[in-house]
């Protein structure tokens, strides 16, 4: 694995007691997942990560995957995200900072990104019998490729538009 073994070792040890606490079987497909879900720096989806593990030759049925990303949710590893009606994303938590997120509502895109003064305005907040652990922004609109591809469909719609009030007027004038 790319990422620094510190960092492996003790989301490995948290999963580990998890398990045990739990009554869970601690397997090798249960900690190559969570291997290589703790290497992935980035959002994924269980499809992609699926993919992903066949692509380094791990084999290991969708169930498996489902299941244990599962696991890795309630013990604190993983956090699973819906942005839309997307289907869940996943992202590690060992050595991820509180972030927000950009969410594309046209293609779905998500880029993370941080703001250390709302984070702090947010941290700051303390709520009567609330213990916070971490907390959750998702900003909706268009990303810059589809504002790209909107503001070139506008121009196309626009000259199809003056195209057709240019052939009306020719039509207007033989009449």
């Amino acid at each position: 694995m790319s990422y620094d073994k510190n960092i492996r070792q003790c989301p490995r040890d948290v999963f580990s007691e998890y398990l045990a606490k739990h009554h869970k079987r601690r397997t090798p497909e249960r900690f190559a997942i969570l291997d290589s879900a703790m290497s992935t720096p980035d959002h994924f989806t269980i499809e992609s990560f699926h993919d992903k593990l066949e692509s380094e030759g791990f084999h290991v049925s969708l169930a498996t995957i489902y299941s244990t990303l599962e696991l890795l949710v309630d013990c604190g590893l993983v956090r699973r995200h819906r942005f839309g009606s997307d289907s869940a994303r996943y992202e590690r938590t060992a050595g991820s900072a509180n972030h927000h997120h950009l969410v594309c509502s046209r293609c779905g895109k998500v880029k993370e990104v941080r703001d250390a003064s709302l984070s702090e305005a947010i941290s700051a907040i303390r709520y009567p019998g609330f213990a916070a652990s971490y907390f959750s922004l998702n900003i909706y609109g268009l990303c810059r490729a589809c504002q790209k591809r909107e503001r070139k469909a506008g121009q196309t719609s626009r000259k199809v538009n003056k195209n057709n009030q240019t052939l009306s007027t020719i039509r207007n004038r033989k009449k």
